[in-house]
C-alpha cells in the first residue's frame, strides 16, 4: 500500500525552495515526532504520519551528541498553517 500524499497545488506554492523529501520512519503506523529545535530532548511541536510530503529547508544537517544523530529543518503544513520545525533527518532519506 502507498501511504504518500499528493501536495495539492496551493501546497506546492508553499514550498520554500528546498528539497521535497517524504516522511518514512520505516513502521506502518508510527509518526515522526517534530522538533522546535535540533535535538531529540527539544519539545514536541508536531507529528507527521508516514508518506508526509514535507520540505527541507536545506540538506544542511546537525548533530545531536545526546541522540547521536542529525536533525534537519523542514517546513509542513499543518491545519492550513506553514510551520517550521526539526525531523531526524534519517526519517527524510538523509544521512543519520
Amino acid at each position: 500500500m502507498d501511504n504518500q500524499q499528493e501536495l495539492s497545488l496551493e501546497a506546492m506554492e508553499q514550498v520554500t525552495g528546498g528539497v521535497l523529501r517524504t516522511i518514512d520512519t520505516g513502521i506502518d503506523g508510527m509518526n515522526a515526532a517534530i522538533r522546535a529545535e535540533a535535538s531529540k530532548s527539544s519539545k514536541q511541536i508536531a507529528s507527521l504520519p508516514n508518506g508526509t510530503v514535507i520540505d527541507t529547508v536545506t540538506d544542511k544537517v546537525v548533530y545531536d551528541p545526546v541522540a547521536k544523530r542529525n536533525f534537519v529543518q523542514i517546513t509542513f503544513t499543518q491545519n492550513g498553517r506553514t510551520k517550521t520545525g526539526w525531523v531526524a533527518a534519517s526519517i527524510v532519506g538523509l544521512p543519520r
